[in-house]
């Protein structure tokens, strides 16, 4: 983070010098649809991730961006983050003021805890997204932001900052050739968690409105789901609600590009289930006691 606001920081001093011929820069590329190279291409590093580090989908990467490109992504973040509020559900926190990851850690916890004392029956769904943020097709994210009414002023600023974009890798200390890259959402920009958080909600909406939830009491709202980003909790009570999650989530694989990886998605078991245990997709399987939801182990140890 330090580094990151020296960066900013030699543009910010000298802003009375350069901030005309940025500005001019800038619009001049918003207006003939098209940033300098210097803005569309980027440096990727390869960060690790749990697993057999041999396995290149055990890497995250991430995009190093240039100073002019950071500070267009800043001003138009600062745009999307005044509405993220208003079109993003309570039960997502990511990248949303106000909202924690601690809100998501502390439903499950409680849901786990209540849902014990009184002896209910349910199952939690935890889907894990392969690839994520670099599976977002760019059509479906400009169709998306159009459904939540963004203005299409906004949204050609971030067809412009997609358009015609390349990435170099890092690697042993030497660079690639470029390539072309066409689709994903860019993590080292300041608008790709808010876009990212965009692009899955339609999918929790579609889980909102097919999942009835669990009622822990008749003074709140049914409990459906909890999403901080890509890390997505569904709670579900009963076979048609595990086979209707299996196809909501097959349909949005064919509109976004979004693939669940079953083989690292979990699912606990709460409860007796005395009418027989719910069968689940992907080859996944039940789990008792507990299991981790955004690196904290929630549940019993046994």
């Amino acid at each position: 983070m330090e580094g990151h606001q020296a960066l900013m920081g030699f543009p910010l001093t000298f802003w009375a010098m350069l901030g005309e011929d940025w500005l001019a820069v800038v619009n001049d590329s918003l207006t003939g649809g098209l940033l300098p190279i210097s803005c569309r291409r980027a440096v990727l590093t390869l960060l690790p991730k749990k697993g057999d580090p041999r396995e290149v989908k055990n890497w995250r990467p991430v995009a190093l961006l240039c100073t002019d490109y950071k500070i267009l992504s800043k001003a138009l973040s600062n745009r999307l983050r005044e509405v993220m509020g208003q079109i993003i559900h309570t039960d997502q926190s990511y990248c949303v003021p106000g909202r924690q990851i601690g809100d998501n850690i502390s439903l499950i916890r409680d849901f786990l805890d209540v849902s014990r004392a009184i002896g209910l029956d349910a199952g939690l769904i935890s889907i894990d997204q392969e690839k994520a943020f670099d599976r977002v097709e760019h059509q479906y994210l400009w169709h998306t932001l159009e459904a939540f009414g963004f203005s299409s002023g906004f949204i050609v600023m971030i067809e412009v900052i997609y358009g015609d974009i390349e990435s170099v890798l890092k690697v042993n200390g030497g660079l690639s050739a470029p390539f072309k890259v066409c689709r994903g959402i860019r993590q080292g920009c300041f608008l790709s968690g808010m876009l990212y958080a965009i692009a899955i909600e339609p999918l929790l909406n579609s889980i909102r409105s097919r999942i009835e939830g669990v009622y822990l009491s008749r003074d709140i709202p049914p409990i459906r789901l909890s999403a901080y980003a890509d890390d997505v909790v569904v709670l579900v009570k009963n076979q048609a609600e595990v086979d209707s999650l299996s196809l909501m989530v097959d349909r949005f694989r064919g509109i976004s590009s979004a693939k669940v990886n079953w083989e690292k998605s979990c699912a606990l078991q709460i409860g007796e289930w005395s009418g027989g245990i719910m069968a689940l997709p992907g080859g996944l399987e039940w789990c008792k006691g507990g299991f981790k939801y955004l690196g904290v182990y929630l549940g019993d140890e046994g």
